[in-house]
């Protein structure tokens, strides 16, 4: 039997001993196999590389059909129906969850599958393995319904209480524990944290992995896989029975996975890690890691291993140059040697890369473990596209690639030919609007990087086309008209030519090729045959329409403003409306009226006035001015008659002017140092100066005194009877000049310059 679904495959019908070689490995030896109650299905073979169970392949065996774990995480695998088979072992494993409370209450196993076989270890170490899951999870955790399976193991050094083949007197142990513990592995002892009713944190948690959502497998939760590693002694014979069964009832199905070739007893085993997960890697993509790996519990010493490599491909050619030693440090259990493909661009085929290790263990056996992996060349990758034809210039057509030759999944990309991208995936929509062909081009590019290109040609050859639409011209009465011809219709029994018209209001017209009685306008027609619709338009004129002039003299002024309006240059009109914009409106048939208005308001505002030339009850035309009214006055807010309201500044503003200038002057002063420092100086008493200059001349002309002050307060000029060197002049009669200027207007008029003078006494 053969079952598939998503990424997971299940091959069933095997006989036992090629269930068990599909297990074991290097330095196992194996006799004895024996399967009992399979009468249901209960095991097969998987293919689990693209799947999320953690094995590429191995053995699964389960308590009910094994085709039910094929599906989804949203499928039930119910485990319908089993062999009805008991194992009074599994049942004493069942009961010894002492974390599960409910374990005591479990009283049947059911529906048991074993398989069981000796096998001779050669080493000291042997190990496997596994991973576990449930469709039980989580709803069942610490109930009495709890599948349970087991990993009996007998023989030499090995006491158990399990039963154990005659031969075994020790009896058998159940190795399938959680790591570290002696805990048997069912739902109730791994599980995650956040199950309703159970402890918060779960319990050994980061065993646990949920299947939410999973597309691989039916099962809602499944372990990470568990290694098993057994303490024997080298080529010694031990027993092994793997048994797994419901608990309590015959549904919901649960499975064990064990690791293809995983149950190896060898020192050093040698296996290939690809990208892809076979043993397969490409020039210039990918590559291969050899790993090497000894026993866990083999790792306190240094161990040099010497390798050979063989296989067709040649090392420094085909690929990178391999150290031909591996060192294990104590500590280490694996060291991984990476062979990376060299890209030659020559058509090799397959060549071949082997990697073998001979060891004599401590039995004296002489161990091979190899690895092969091949190298193949870049693909040469093939486009299959098919051109298209076309007999609709308004059609799309969706045309594909699809690419071979190369490593999948592939990408591809559609430009025109001018290199611009026109669309990406394997399809694309097309159309194409002219008879003739076009051509695309479609690159394909594989996931390691390669690429090609193809050419797609789209071809039309539409027969069908509108030749010509005659037009009739529409005066103001509607008797305009269209008329479409068309060729290369194609006709049957059951289908004629159609034709659909419309206007540019969207106003039906006559399923005809004539439409009549139309105005001027935008008309359109869709004609179809019984393989193609083509569409078409056409404009009918109008013929002598009226044409609205309208002219405003002045446009703009200030309030009130009087408007005279001419529309004498328009044409073809019999009937003239114009309205004014404020309210106001005039009629007339006579063109060379003439109108005025008068505008007035508190506020600038623009009236839109407007003249509607008719021509009979279906022909008119517009024409529009804009009046502006403005408010006049002044405008400048330092003016002493400003006029907020105004916008229009009339030239009216007047400004404030300043007041005259004076001046007077003492004509004696007395310098001469007395406590009252009373007419120490001869200075002016001015008032409204910007600025004054005061010069001084003794009898003889000559000046003693020459000073100009821009700060008549704060500095006015004033002589204290000194020399500017400062040596007291004769008292006597001196003549005095001043010269001053008023303070400036508002607005920037200069200020009154004013002069005089006079003579002064100077008394000490």
């Amino acid at each position: 039997m053969h079952t598939s679904y998503a990424q997971m495959t299940v091959n069933s019908g095997f006989t036992p001993l090629e269930y068990v070689q599909e297990l074991v490995g290097p330095g196992i030896t194996v006799s004895n196999v024996v399967m009992t109650n399979n009468s249901a299905n209960q095991i097969g073979i998987f293919d689990g590389q693209n799947s999320n169970i953690g094995f590429n392949s191995g053995v699964v065996m389960a308590a009910g059909p094994v085709n039910g774990l094929i599906g989804n995480a949203a499928m039930a695998d119910a485990g319908q129906p089993g062999n009805g088979q008991t194992d009074a072992d599994l049942l004493t494993v069942a009961q010894s969850v002492t974390s599960n409370p409910s374990s005591g209450f479990i009283n049947s196993v059911n529906d048991v599958i074993s398989l069981e076989f000796d096998f001779v270890p050669s080493s000291n170490v042997a190990s496997f393995n596994f991973v576990f899951s449930s469709d039980e999870y989580t709803q069942w955790i610490n109930s009495s319904f709890n599948d349970v399976f087991a990993f009996f193991v007998s023989g030499p050094g090995i006491t158990g209480p399990f039963s154990a083949p005659p031969g075994f007197p020790g009896g058998a142990q159940n190795v399938a524990l959680v790591p570290g513990t002696n805990t048997p592995i069912t739902i109730s002892t791994i599980f995650p944290a956040g199950v309703p009713g159970e402890p918060p944190a779960g319990l050994n948690p980061q065993l646990y992995l949920s299947n939410a959502g999973g597309t691989t497998h039916t099962h809602n939760g499944f372990t990470v896989p568990i290694p098993i590693e057994l303490n024997v002694q080298c080529g010694e014979t031990y027993h092994f029975r793997f048994a797994i069964g419901d608990g309590s009832d015959t549904y919901l199905n649960t499975a064990v996975f064990l690791e293809a070739g995983s149950f190896v007893s060898d020192a050093v085993d040698v296996t290939v890690a690809t990208v892809s997960g076979d043993s397969t890697i490409v020039e210039g993509c990918t590559d291969a890691n050899f790993i090497f790996t000894r026993p866990e519990g083999e790792t306190g010493d240094t161990l040099i291993i010497n390798y050979e490599i063989g296989g067709e491909a040649i090392e420094g050619t085909d690929y990178n140059d391999l150290q031909d030693t591996v060192v294990f440090l104590p500590g280490e259990d694996s060291v991984v040697i990476n062979l990376s493909p060299i890209q030659d661009g020559l058509d090799e085929g397959f060549e071949s890369v082997t990697i073998t290790v001979e060891l004599v263990n401590i039995c004296g056996d002489t161990i091979v473990s190899s690895g092969v992996i091949y190298i193949g060349d870049g693909p040469i990758i093939n486009i299959d596209e098919s051109d298209t034809l076309l007999v609709c210039a308004n059609e799309l057509v969706t045309v594909g690639a699809s690419a071979s030759g190369g490593y999948a999944p592939y990408t591809y990309e559609w430009t025109d030919t001018l290199g611009n991208i026109i669309g990406t995936g394997d399809s694309l929509d097309l159309g194409i609007t002219e008879n003739g062909s076009i051509d695309v081009y479609v690159t394909a590019t594989d996931n390691c990087d390669f690429s090609n290109v193809d050419t797609l040609t789209l071809t039309l050859n539409q027969t069908l086309s509108v030749d010509t639409i005659i037009v009739g011209p529409a005066t103001c009465e509607p008797d305009g008209f269209v008329s479409a011809f068309v060729s290369g219709e194609t006709t049957t029994p059951d289908h004629g030519v159609y034709y659909s018209w419309t206007s540019m209001s969207g106003q039906a017209g006559p399923a005809a090729s004539v439409w009549t009685d139309l105005a001027s306008g935008w008309y359109y027609v869709s004609v179809e045959d019984a393989v193609c619709t083509v569409e078409d338009s056409a404009f009918v004129d109008l013929l002598n329409p009226p044409v609205a002039v309208l002219t405003a003299t002045p446009t703009s002024g200030c309030e009130p403003l009087t408007v005279s309006f001419d529309y004498s240059s328009s044409e073809n009109g019999d009937a003239y409306a114009l309205s004014y914009g404020d309210g106001g409106n005039e009629s007339s048939t006579n063109l060379n009226d003439v109108f005025s208005n008068t505008y007035t308001g508190t506020s600038a505002t623009s009236f839109t006035a407007q003249l509607i030339v008719s021509q009979g009850l279906n022909c008119e035309d517009i024409a529009t001015v804009e009046i502006q009214l403005g408010i006049c006055g002044c405008t400048d807010e330092i003016a002493l008659n400003y006029n907020p309201d105004a916008t229009i500044d009339d030239g009216s503003c007047t400004y404030p002017v300043p007041p005259e200038p004076t001046v007077s002057a003492p004509n004696v002063f007395t310098p001469n140092g007395d406590p009252d420092e009373v007419n120490e100086e001869f200075f002016l008493t001015s008032e409204n100066l910007a600025e004054l200059r005061l010069i001084i001349f003794n009898r003889w002309g000559n000046v003693v005194y020459d000073y100009t002050s821009s700060d008549v307060s704060n500095d006015n000029p004033s002589w204290n009877g000194k020399t500017d060197k400062g040596d007291e002049l004769d008292e006597g009669v001196y003549f005095y000049k001043y010269e001053g200027v008023g303070f400036e207007s508002v607005i920037g008029d200069p200020g009154i310059e004013i002069q005089g003078q006079g003579f002064l006494h100077l008394i000490r």
